[in-house]
């Protein structure tokens, strides 16, 4: 088998959170406190996805902190369905909207959809943003009590958001991580992520802080939209709560993965996580395929119980 990589060659690390609010809707830090927050914990990127409506604050941007522009769009649903649709909206690259067959969203622009009467709303909401030169995730579906085939009903999204901070922290409902296994068991293709999803009711320095508690680490060639989105698309990234990952690859049927000091690693295959490497500060997994896998990712845990994972490698 030729090497197959988790991550691109060559590049550099990028650290982002992919979901964040502001006063500008339901958050209680104003955009410049948001972006400051997160430049002085070491981000290199944010989006600013506030409630049904798009903004983009690239005019804000230096040369080690970017700003994605995006917008958290709710799909309101009838009286009596307790689900939520919460679809996450972030510009594309460059190419991404020179091929848009309709008008880009503009800074501040709302944006309002027809009440849900069933999954084709929310497909032709997806596939508005798409025509406009977006890329599309579905967000907190353990919070939002969708089941796995609500959102295996949808194409053209390129990501489900697995672990939401916000959600897990203040309700325990953010993690979504079986659900997430059970589409990709399924055969539905999605990158995972996790976020924050910070609201920020609280000090950044309090226990109830809903901020730095879930992020993604993009591999690109440089800190430029146009090189995130495409890492992003390409799953040229790992989705964090704590742990770092260095590398993740099949090489002559093998699997390789190194991170930081960990205390267990599980292999993910199609059907269960059927290699693992448990230790104390193990920083590596080596493992020969089965041979019949249909995709192959990686979790790893710290002493803390913090965790990390890859995207899928896929085989088939």
């Amino acid at each position: 088998m030729a090497t197959r990589n988790g991550f691109m060659d060559g590049g550099s690390w990028y650290k982002g959170n992919l979901h964040g609010h502001t006063t500008l809707s339901d958050g209680k830090l104003t955009p410049e406190q948001f972006r400051e927050a997160y430049k002085q914990k070491g981000y290199h990127f944010i989006a600013h996805s506030e409630h049904d409506f798009f903004s983009n604050f690239e005019q804000e941007n230096e040369p080690n902190f970017i700003l994605l522009p995006a917008s958290e769009v709710g799909i309101r649903m009838p009286k009596d369905d307790v689900r939520i649709f919460h679809l996450h909206v972030i510009m594309g690259t460059d190419e991404h909207l020179a091929a848009a067959t309709k008008e880009p969203l503009k800074h501040m622009e709302p944006i309002v959809w027809p009440d849900f009467v069933g999954f084709e709303t929310a497909q032709a909401f997806i596939d508005d943003m798409v025509a406009r030169g977006n890329i599309v995730m579905f967000n907190h579906p353990h919070w939002s009590t969708v089941e796995w085939e609500d959102v295996y009903a949808l194409e053209n999204l390129f990501a489900l958001e697995v672990y939401n901070h916000c959600s897990e922290w203040m309700e325990n409902m953010g993690n979504s991580r079986v659900m997430w296994e059970t589409l990709l068991r399924k055969g539905k293709k999605l990158w995972g992520t996790a976020t924050d999803d910070n609201h920020n009711n609280y000090p950044l320095d309090s226990i109830y802080c809903d901020s730095f508690g879930g992020w993604v680490v993009v591999k690109a060639p440089e800190l430029t939209r146009n090189a995130v989105i495409s890492a992003l698309l390409e799953g040229s990234f790992y989705s964090s709560t704590g742990p770092e990952i260095y590398d993740f690859r099949i090489e002559n049927d093998e699997v390789i993965f190194e991170c930081s000091p960990v205390e267990r690693i599980y292999m993910n295959g199609d059907l269960r996580q059927y290699q693992i490497e448990l230790g104390e500060n193990i920083t590596s997994l080596r493992k020969k395929l089965r041979g019949d896998e249909k995709f192959v990712r990686i979790e790893c845990y710290d002493k803390f119980g913090k965790f990390a994972f890859t995207n899928p490698i896929y085989l088939d």
